[in-house]
């Protein structure tokens, strides 16, 4: 242990207290479970594994590529059913809103998102990752990092509040699970921008139907799953092309049968051909 950073090999029988500065922590977890403090805000981001926590009663998956934002409260149960790499984050001082219960009354004590869906879900990753590849970078990046994540957390937090405001649900348990199962659903599509994906296959990763997850997710997003997900590849096919790649390339890179098929859905979404997007880009 060092300063704000820490490797955490092993579990935790008692949860240990993590001052007032906040830490970083990387663990890289056998099987087992852990005791652990939850006196602080915290970031719990998986790279590989699962795991699962048990907060306030309640069951919380986090598989790789996921985080969860965690408010203080009573301590937290973590288990991991099969070695599991990830980073986590406790930042003391961090902005709250807390209502009677101690935390935000519509966004509740924890929520769950894709690392792909925020700039802070891929700061985050891309800290993550470097710092697991070369842990001896994790004293000199934990300030950085937490300091970061204070500021950046308050855009999903804020997101997310808004869209909970949007599903029209009485109970807010029952909006918030709703909210975290058209997130779940968002991530998948962040996470398979380099192919197509039917609503029948996106309402299964998100457990509703495909009725609802349509209606739903429009109003939380603005879009229409598919046209969400479209939106996606072309932005990322136009990252390919004003990088140089070919548009036979971007095309194949996305999931478009070829070019023309790629080019015709590039004029519907951008009002122009790929080449003339690239050179304005570059203009």
């Amino acid at each position: 242990m060092d300063g704000r950073f820490a490797v955490m090999d092993d579990h935790l029988e008692a949860p240990k207290s993590h001052g007032a500065l906040g830490k970083v922590v990387l663990s890289r977890l056998p099987p087992g479970r852990s005791v652990l403090a939850a006196g602080a805000p915290s970031l719990k981001l998986v790279l590989q594994g699962e795991e699962l926590y048990q907060i306030d009663g309640k069951t919380v998956r986090v598989g790789p590529g996921q985080f969860l934002y965690l408010d203080a409260g009573e301590h937290c149960l973590g288990t991991n059913r099969k070695p599991t790499d990830g980073l986590c984050l406790m930042i003391p001082d961090m902005p709250r809103a807390a209502g009677a219960s101690g935390h935000d009354p519509v966004l509740g004590r924890s929520l769950v998102f894709s690392t792909q869906t925020s700039a802070l879900g891929r700061l985050l990753e891309g800290y993550a990752r470097t710092i697991a590849a070369n842990p001896a970078l994790g004293t000199r990046l934990a300030d950085d990092l937490v300091e970061k994540c204070r500021t950046a957390i308050q855009e999903p937090l804020g997101q997310s509040k808004a869209a909970m405001g949007a599903l029209r649900v009485a109970k807010p348990s029952t909006r918030r699970e709703l909210f975290q199962r058209l997130e779940r659903a968002r991530g998948f599509l962040h996470d398979h921008d380099n192919s197509a994906i039917t609503l029948g296959e996106l309402a299964r990763v998100a457990g509703l139907s495909q009725f609802h997850l349509a209606r739903y997710f429009k109003a939380v997003f603005g879009a229409a799953p598919i046209a969400y997900h479209r939106a996606l590849r072309l932005q990322r096919a136009a990252s390919l092309l004003k990088a140089s790649a070919s548009l036979a390339e971007a095309a194949e890179a996305v999931g478009y049968s070829d070019a023309v098929a790629l080019s015709h859905a590039f004029r519907r979404h951008y009002g122009c051909a790929p080449q003339q997007w690239v050179a304005r880009a570059e203009a």
